[in-house]
């Protein structure tokens, strides 16, 4: 095959061709270089190569045109208006990515560009323009009466910092009266000024946090990553000798990555239902938390917890030289904060066996 620019050979040639080939099982390769090539035309095609970047919006052929290995079938890419109950973009992806046999997670650039695409519609699909009152109505008419023509000539000039305000007055006042306004997609700075306002508006309403705590599971010792990603384990029967070495599950996790972040999540929700709900902590009437990763890529939380009380920060000082005060604060924190047991090591156990059942920090 030739990757070339315009040809009149239709996508469905060249899928019949292909098959066509399978069928009678040839693989050997063409030598474009050979003399005999013109006896060989029908085993020589040429595939075309648009200048235009393709539509990456409501285009179910992108993704099987992208990943032939991953839709080997040529069927089961999103925006498929042949499916009879739609399924929008962002289920489809979270399905792929907890597909059985891992494929897709395992692949080098699948997920960023689904992340890629999915940022940009959001950006497309939230943004919106915002002016001041005394411009609203002369805005709105010249962004009636502006052509696209005009636009993407402006643009063109602003990319290659050409841009006059002599010959595009219109325009330019424009730019100076109209701003954006972003929405809310996955990791803008719009996105994470939201969410400072969240944070701002929770300590007006409920004043300082009483708890700042972050959680940090360690994936690569936990049985929990290794069932996720496949492993042959009995979580109810784990015998030391079946547990890969430590730099065999850090191999499985750097190769799962979605499996990963399941396990983030299962065991976050698991300790916020424990601590919220249940009450281990203490009553709590509030809590905002935001997720971070490490240089290796690993999760972690940091959480901030509001107690059910009514004491501000200056009544605390003032009670805290009470002894009495003093004695009940200690005991609570003694009894919300829990011992390491990474040297734990059972009875029927032998030295080389042991194994980290469990580690907790709590950062106040």
């Amino acid at each position: 095959m030739l990757d070339v620019n315009g040809t009149t050979i239709s996508s469905d040639d060249i899928r019949v061709h292909l098959l066509h080939k399978f069928n009678n099982g040839i693989n050997s390769s063409i030598d474009l270089l050979d003399e005999t090539v013109e006896n060989q035309e029908h085993d020589v095609y040429l595939v075309p190569r648009s200048t235009a970047p393709a539509r990456d919006c409501y285009n179910e052929e992108l993704l099987l045109g992208l990943f032939p290995t991953l839709f080997p079938y040529g069927c089961g890419a999103p925006h498929d208006e042949s499916r009879p109950i739609p399924v929008s973009l962002t289920k489809h992806v979270r399905y792929l990515l907890t597909y059985a046999d891992h494929r897709f997670e395992k692949h080098h650039s699948f997920m960023f560009v689904l992340f890629n695409m999915m940022q940009r519609q959001q950006a497309c699909w939230n943004a919106s323009l915002i002016a001041s009152r005394p411009y609203f109505r002369d805005v709105a008419v010249d962004l009636q009466t502006l052509t696209s023509k005009e636009i993407e000539t402006a643009l063109i000039q602003i990319s290659k910092k050409s841009f006059s305000t002599i010959n595009n007055s219109r325009i330019n006042s424009l730019l100076k009266q109209i701003k954006t306004v972003g929405g809310n997609e996955m990791g803008s700075a719009c996105s994470r000024a939201t969410l400072r306002t969240k944070i701002h508006a929770l300590i007006f309403n409920q004043g300082l946090p009483s708890i700042f705590m972050t959680i940090n599971p360690a994936d690569i010792h936990s049985r929990i990553v290794l069932y996720f990603a496949g492993v042959d384990l009995d979580l109810d029967k784990i015998l030391p000798s079946e547990i890969p070495s430590t730099y065999e599950r850090a191999q499985i996790v750097a190769a799962h990555p979605v499996t990963t972040a399941r396990f983030f999540n299962v065991l976050i929700t698991s300790i916020l239902k424990c601590m919220i709900e249940k009450g281990v902590l203490g009553p709590i009437k509030a809590y905002f938390g935001t997720v971070e990763n490490q240089g290796r890529g690993s999760l972690h939380l940091h959480i901030l917890l509001w107690i059910d009380h009514n004491l501000t920060p200056i009544q605390l000082k003032e009670l805290v030289q009470n002894q009495d005060f003093r004695n009940g604060l200690l005991s609570y924190l003694e009894d919300i904060i829990k011992q390491d047991l990474s040297n734990f090591e059972s009875e029927n156990s032998t030295a080389d066996s042991k194994s980290l059942f469990f580690k907790a920090h709590t950062l106040y």
